[in-house]
């Protein structure tokens, strides 16, 4: 069969494929996109059941010193952010668990950030020329796009800040992290407040007495998306609109990448048999990237971190005093010790969170959702919690793309020069879209990407003593 030619094809459709394309697109390429799933902007997405937090200040890594010591106790605990889903994966996640242990060294967190710092303080920058491209207005109303017609008329996004509960905001580890967040953001630009728990409860008075008494970090300039996955739909509908092409299921399921039958090109084959040569492929499939990468020459510990997320339907208020009562919660906020973050949505209050590794095969496990329910309510007063009943059917599982120094790969494969990778954005993916397809954009036609790149490389991970044993398996 012919293959069909196109000047880029991108491969996975979630915020950073999407913006890649996008991207790609505005420098006048005919972009094909890849996706494996039934469509682009799907419930199956991971780009479509997160928080929705826009976290541009989300420099610090998970890992972090000490963390070896914490972990078991994470794990065993059933109201830890850490666990494990047991079956025959975790074997094949030693060598990224010994890169993530090694990845809480104090100079490695450092580097982690700075690097993150970089991407980060560009993230929105990197979506404005793609929305404008598109036809969206980030603060205007969602229309057709949103969950519901209740909710037609709110807009993509929210800017009502972001709140970062803390055991003690004042004791040295947060001190500490926060310095290393501003000095990511090249010194003080970021702002960033210690509140004390009359504060917290001053912006949000439901959340219970124990969870404030540590205080909070305060983002005034954080913001969210009312629903993710709508804004993925209206950046779909804006690429085809100016001629892109998306191709789903397994038509769009790239299975190999092999050398084409011109020179400096490359043949993507699907699942279907179906071939599509191209001079420029970008791989964003997340998760799903490290065997593609692989025949692209680079062996790479890319792994998962499973997220869970549940959903409340919002309350109809009955009474007078019921419609005029301040909601429940205005703004996310984050249990840093939970590891979840609640979002007042369109429609609906989601929490969002939870690392557990156990990779991309095996299904949900019940057990956690009931934990991130549990946990939720337990932020609030007990008398406080007004979210209505939980939505079980928007019960969510997602696979986080990482890797273990929680950095993503950006670059150029070791076997083809024109096949570029975009994955590996692990809890700010849809934060690090528009910078990242900006970036991979700029690359593919030979322009300055803004940006140092090493620390996002390949081939970074060639010189580690934990990676070494593994890489040629």
């Amino acid at each position: 069969m012919a293959a069909v030619r196109s000047s880029a094809v991108v491969v996975g459709g979630g915020f950073v494929g999407l913006s890649c394309a996008i991207h790609l697109q505005r420098l006048g390429k005919h972009v094909i996109l890849m996706e494996a799933g039934p469509s682009v902007g799907g419930l199956h997405s991971c780009s479509s059941g997160n928080a929705g937090t826009f976290a541009f200040y989300a420099n610090v890594p998970t890992q972090r010193p000490g963390l070896w010591r914490e972990a078991p106790g994470m794990i065993l605990s059933t109201k830890g952010a850490l666990r494990v889903a047991f079956g025959s994966h975790l074997t094949k996640m030693v060598p990224w668990c010994l890169g993530a242990l090694a990845s809480c060294a104090p100079s490695e967190v450092r580097k982690t950030a700075l690097a993150l710092g970089t991407l980060l303080r560009h993230a929105e920058a990197g979506y404005n020329d793609a929305w404008e491209h598109c036809g969206i207005d980030i603060d205007g109303e969602m229309g057709i796009y949103a969950p519901n017609k209740a909710t037609a008329c709110d807009a993509f996004a929210a800017r009502r800040g972001y709140l970062l509960l803390q055991k003690d905001v004042h004791n040295q580890n947060s001190q500490r992290a926060a310095a290393l967040r501003r000095e990511g953001w090249s010194g003080g630009s970021l702002k960033m407040e210690a509140l004390d728990q009359s504060g917290v409860r001053g912006l949000e008075p439901h959340l219970s007495y124990d969870v404030t008494k540590g205080g909070a970090w305060w983002f005034e300039d954080g913001w969210f998306l009312k629903n993710p996955r709508s804004l993925l739909r209206a950046m779909r509908d804006g690429f085809v609109a100016k001629g892109g092409e998306i191709r789903c299921g397994d038509f769009g399921r790239v299975e190999s990448v092999a050398h084409g039958t011109t020179v400096g090109s490359v043949r993507l084959t699907m699942r279907d048999g179906t071939n599509t040569e191209t001079n420029t492929a970008v791989i964003a499939a997340g998760a799903h990237s490290a065997n593609l990468a692989k025949q692209c020459g680079d062996h790479l510990p890319l792994d998962t971190e499973r997220g869970y997320s549940v959903q409340w339907s919002s309350c109809v208020p009955e009474t007078e005093t019921e419609k005029t009562a301040p909601p429940a919660l205005t703004r996310p906020v984050c249990s840093s010790e939970g590891g979840f973050i609640v979002s007042p949505m369109a429609g609906g209050v989601r929490a969002a969170g939870l690392v557990e590794l156990g990779g991309i095969e095996l299904g949900p496990v019940s057990k956690r959702f009931t934990q991130l329910d549990l946990a939720t309510r337990a932020l609030f007063d007990p008398d406080a919690f007004a979210f209505g009943e939980r939505d079980t059917q928007n019960d969510w599982l997602g696979f986080r793309p990482t890797l273990p120094d929680a950095l993503p790969v950006i670059g150029k494969s070791s076997k083809f020069e024109n096949v570029l990778y975009a994955f590996g954005h692990q809890h700010i993916g849809w934060t690090l879209g528009g910078i990242t397809g900006r970036v991979v954009a700029a690359m593919a036609v030979g322009k300055n990407p803004g940006v140092d790149l090493d620390p996002f490389s390949p081939k970074r991970f060639a010189s580690k003593a934990w990676w070494r044993l593994f890489a040629s398996l």
